[in-house]
């Protein structure tokens, strides 16, 4: 697959901003961004991570009481006498280590599964990681930790509490998500344009956990056309 960007990104969903606001930033210690309006009372905060973007998608309406995803952890690499491990306020664990703990040099994600076994073929078959060990894989220069355990569910929309979603940035959405479906994936969402932002669609893993392809103007140097 061809990458507009080297470098996953990882998402989640909170009702309390203030909280997150004071974890990611001073607990963390990572820069703000910006501010994305993504639609009435849903408002993206994107954190820089090494050019990994921590989205911090708060919403203002109740967020559904869904089962949480796969996606468990979430691993930054930070100075060389960088340390800190500990939960972000709805509960998934949160690190900052030195440079190269665990191969890691951007971020790392640890995604749990009751089949490591098949989560870890999906990721290289269907999304084409890079494979680096029995149950890790790398998309760039982020890697993927596939643990067993407990796994994500087949659901409706990935809004629900803590990480909830990848997000892979491409070239052309629309044919990224073919290609994935065509190998095995399930096509969550139908591509859509966000003004002259991107576009970008949504598929899932054999587990039910949220992947989103999108191709970001910024990075392709193409205004995504618009819905038809």
């Amino acid at each position: 697959m061809r990458l507009a960007k080297p470098h996953l990104d990882i998402g989640l969903f909170t009702n309390d901003i203030a909280e997150h606001r004071a974890f990611w930033g001073e607990a963390v210690g990572l820069r703000l961004d910006h501010e994305l309006t993504l639609e009435k009372g849903w408002v993206q905060h994107r954190y820089d991570a090494h050019d990994s973007v921590i989205k911090i998608n708060h919403i203002t309406a109740p967020l559904d009481d869904q089962p949480r995803s796969g996606y468990v952890g979430l691993s930054i690499a930070g100075s060389a006498t960088s340390h800190f491990d500990g939960q972000h306020p709805n509960g998934d664990r949160v690190r900052v280590v030195p440079p190269g703990t665990d191969g890691i040099v951007g971020i790392g994600i640890t995604v749990s599964s009751p089949d490591p076994d098949r989560l870890i073929k999906f990721y290289v078959e269907a999304l084409e990681f890079e494979q680096r060990a029995p149950y890790i894989a790398c998309c760039g220069d982020s890697l993927l930790f596939v643990e067993e355990g407990p796994g994500g569910s087949v659901m409706e929309n990935f809004i629900g509490p803590a990480f909830r979603y990848l997000t892979v940035q491409i070239f052309d959405a629309d044919a990224a998500c073919a290609q994935v479906v065509a190998r095995g994936g399930r096509l969550a969402q139908a591509c859509r344009t966000l003004g002259e932002v991107a576009r970008y669609g949504l598929v899932c893993d054999p587990d039910g956990n949220w992947i989103e392809m999108s191709a970001r103007a910024s990075l392709t140097g193409i205004i995504p056309k618009p819905d038809v």
